[in-house]
């Protein structure tokens, strides 16, 4: 992806505001007992500028639940994962992104992701 000095300036804004948040939690109530929770707060504030460059880019709302939505700004911020401040939150974010398929995951598997969570 090509970018100028314009995307530069809203990458480097979104790389330092951006937040992000993953958990999985018990739920004895669903099929698979638990649930996969993500968010990403593309700022903390209200920012008509950043929120419109963020538009333009294919992601809709300041904060984000839905994967699609949340797979564009890890997609944007891939160049330079390095200078996010949320570091450790985007690393536990990856690592449920990455999960392929919660429903076909047996309890070790879940363990073993709720203990690296927990790790960070």
């Amino acid at each position: 992806m090509d970018m100028d000095r314009h995307d530069d300036f809203f990458l480097a804004w979104l790389a330092r505001d951006a937040r992000f948040q993953a958990s999985i939690h018990f739920a004895p109530k669903t099929k698979l007992g638990y649930t996969v929770h993500r968010k990403v707060y593309a700022s903390m504030n209200d920012e008509p500028k950043l929120n419109l460059w963020l538009a333009s880019q294919g992601v809709h709302g300041r904060v984000l639940r839905d994967v699609k939505q949340i797979r564009k700004v890890l997609a944007l911020l891939e160049p330079v994962w390095e200078a996010v401040k949320d570091g450790d939150n985007l690393q536990k974010l990856l690592l449920t992104m990455d999960v392929t398929s919660a429903r076909k995951m047996d309890h070790e598997e879940m363990k073993s992701i709720i203990s690296q969570l927990d790790s960070y």
